[in-house]
């Protein structure tokens, strides 16, 4: 380098130089595993189905100051975990689920939780002064919007909305990232017109949770990458569809029946066994299945709808199960109680289920209890030896179908751990407490799957109710060393995602696929 000349920073070194200029409190250099949240945050908790414990605008750090309401960014320090909050930003109301966008690494998406009216989407970007800036809002299509995915063409974003059972389709430009303002699509359970019709109030759903059709989430199968499973609490059964990538309409394709009762609430896939597990809010269970995708499900296009429902018990179902764990300790199991509006009601329910970056791993929280549960996920049995451990009845037995196994059951380090994510390439757990408006961050042992007994460290944040995590480096390098050659070629691509998601040539393995 020439006499007098300096080097230009990169991104990531802008980033991270902001980050510790940020964090000087906390006395943290830059780690190559620092990790970025952004923490939703509920706002007006006299909009939502359910309803926090406190205000958002009642919440203090313990003194005499208010902590802000609105979405949070904080960063995770690689090397031992460290929180430092870097902003809150006044974005609204009650941010309950946030994705990256698919095309433009720049952007993210959030939705917004209410019952009052139609829910959004809103569209926001990070600064290099990790503040967050929102660009656009796109109507959601029904209320209490609970939770956003893509199709694979990552032409379309789908918007789950709890309240009124409504899935919908909303355009998504493979371009730039921006949104229609409206739904192309809305796809509502006829179960759920009750919603419509008798204009229920939220306190009939606290004593009804399964009244009506509550769908909770549109999960895709990584196998191929074109089946989407929307969960219903309200129903006990994961509906399958496929998007049809030129009109967003949602096809479906199955759907799975579950053991009454259990309020189904979140589904997540093993990365590389073909392997699901299932968090079931109202008691405070994990099912784990056999995934047995169809042949028909994912040849060719959308196809035409398919209305057969087949049970998950029976053998070589879609979603075959295999195991049912509790996520609670023996004597904390089965337990009710009555809420402060006099609802009797569980002592405790499940909230979210996160997959560990390995594989070998996923945990579940308990709000009541208060707990995080970790579960190993293990190999299937072979058919014969389930069998033998079920020679009475065609339900595998608990204790031997394999699958999933308790590893430990550990104090959240607050009050309702709603959500959480995995830090720094899955060393840390970080935890949201809802309730007590406290991050906690625990150490992962990914030999033995242990947390931590206590936090490595906290953060008072208002209100945490989703987590969302990426590498620091990705949020800022990723964006723009990419932008130019993604929007180069972006017409090309356009048209090559269609016929992949059209036209999908079926793998020899698929074809083994036992009919359900």
């Amino acid at each position: 380098m020439g006499s007098g000349a300096q080097a230009t920073p990169t991104p990531y070194q802008e980033a991270t130089s902001a980050a510790t200029r940020s964090s000087d409190v906390a006395g943290t250099a830059s780690h190559p595993d620092d990790t970025l949240l952004i923490v939703g945050g509920y706002t007006d908790i006299d909009l939502l189905a359910h309803t926090p414990c406190v205000k958002s605008r009642e919440i203090s750090d313990g003194g005499d100051r208010l902590l802000d309401a609105g979405v949070h960014v904080l960063r995770v320090g690689g090397r031992d975990g460290a929180l430092t909050h870097l902003s809150t930003n006044a974005i609204g109301p009650n941010v309950a689920f946030i994705a990256r966008s698919p095309v433009n690494p720049d952007l993210l998406y959030a939705s917004t939780e209410r019952i009052d009216d139609e829910g959004e989407i809103i569209t926001m970007r990070l600064t290099d002064q990790f503040r967050l800036v929102e660009t656009s809002r796109a109507r959601a299509g029904g209320r209490s919007t609970c939770y956003l995915n893509f199709n694979r063409s990552k032409q379309w974003l789908m918007a789950v909305n709890y309240w009124d059972a409504k899935v919908s389709t909303v355009a998504l430009c493979t371009k730039t990232g921006e949104l229609s303002s409206s739904p192309r699509s809305i796809l509502m359970r006829p179960e759920a017109a009750y919603v419509d019709e008798k204009k229920p109030t939220r306190e009939e759903h606290w004593k009804y949770r399964q009244k009506w059709a509550h769908s909770h989430c549109a999960v895709t199968e990584p196998h191929f990458g074109l089946v989407h499973f929307v969960v219903d609490l309200g129903l006990d059964r994961i509906f399958a569809y496929r998007v049809d990538s030129k009109t967003g309409v949602l096809v479906q394709k199955g759907v799975i029946t579950l053991p009454k009762g259990k309020g189904p609430r979140h589904l997540a896939f093993h990365p590389t066994r073909r392997a699901a597990y299932l968090v079931n809010e109202l008691d405070s269970t994990v099912s784990c299945f056999k995934v047995n995708t169809p042949t028909r499900w994912i040849s060719g296009g959308a196809g035409v709808e398919e209305t057969e429902e087949v049970s998950c018990l029976t053998r070589g179902a879609p979603l075959e199960l295999v195991n049912t764990l509790s996520s609670l300790p023996v004597e904390e199991q089965g337990k009710t109680t009555i809420s402060p509006q006099g609802v009797w009601k569980a002592a405790s329910h499940s909230s979210e289920i996160r997959v560990h970056p390995g594989g070998d791993f996923f945990v579940v929280g308990n709000r009541g209890h208060d707990s995080v549960a970790v579960f190993r996920a293990t190999e299937f049995e072979t058919d014969v030896e389930c069998e033998k451990a079920s020679e009475k009845s065609h339900v595998p037995s608990p204790s031997s179908a394999g699958g999933i196994e308790l590893v430990g059951i550990t104090p959240s380090g607050g009050a309702c751990p709603r959500n959480f994510n995995w830090a720094a390439n899955g060393r840390f757990l970080v935890v949201g407490n809802q309730n007590s408006s406290l991050m906690c961050v625990f150490a992962f042992d990914r030999d033995t799957g242990r947390l931590s007994p206590e936090p490595v460290s906290r953060a008072r944040v208002a209100s945490p109710n989703y987590v969302f995590a990426t590498p620091l480096e990705e949020a800022f390098v990723g964006a723009r060393a990419s932008r130019h050659t993604r929007e180069d070629s972006v017409m090309s691509m356009q048209t090559q995602t269609i016929v992949v998601e059209d036209a999908v040539s079926v793998p020899a393995e698929a074809a083994a696929v036992v009919a359900a």
